[in-house]
């Protein structure tokens, strides 16, 4: 990967992108949001950012799977509540789509006899969301962010959070490994 050297070549290049919505405004000085091939927008690194540095907070809309699988699941549409209809229609007027492509699940605490289950931090919505719902997937040895998650945190939500797994240079893009529940057959996985 070429590495930018010049401040200001990074300053035009941010231009490109349009710095619109709550999740790209909270974007810290020291990343850049960059269209990426084949991807749609990335993160990529101003300055290095060393092994073990936590790099950013995952924040979003939280709910449980249920609620989850009704909003969007095709084969669960008629088991919306009115709750469901109107958070759908908030988001098709707001322009955010709803592909349920930026859910990251937090795994319970389980009990005896209990199925394991999960609640999900929803990113998709810009307005609802942060800067790091543009971390791109990259298989090992090529992702160098890991997420970290707890259930219930200091303010009673899940919290996840990357920490960077390597060395990050200057010009480098910000990925994490999906994980294999995230593809669907026939993806092509890079």
């Amino acid at each position: 990967m070429e590495h930018p050297t010049d401040d200001a070549d990074l300053e035009c290049k941010d231009e490109e992108v349009p710095m619109d919505t709550p999740a790209r405004q909270s974007l810290p000085s020291h990343f850049a949001l960059r269209p990426m091939p084949g991807k749609g927008l990335g993160v990529i690194c101003r300055k290095p950012i060393r092994e073990g540095e936590f790099v950013g907070e995952y924040k979003g809309e939280v709910m449980l799977e249920d609620v989850k699988d009704r909003r969007y699941l095709p084969s669960l549409k008629d088991q919306q509540t009115p709750e469901d209809q109107q958070w759908i229609q908030s988001r098709l007027d707001r322009g955010q789509t709803l592909t349920g492509c930026y859910l990251y699940g937090v795994s319970l605490p389980q009990t005896r006899g209990e199925a394991a289950s999960r609640i999900y931090v929803d990113a998709e919505d810009e307005y609802e969301s942060l800067w790091t719902r543009f971390i791109n997937h990259a298989s090992p040895p090529c992702n160098n962010v890991n997420p970290k998650s707890i259930h219930e945190s200091y303010d009673g939500k899940p919290r996840v959070w990357f920490v960077a797994n390597q060395d990050i240079a200057e010009g480098d893009e910000i990925c994490f490994d999906y994980g294999d529940d995230y593809w669907l057959e026939g993806d092509d996985v890079v």
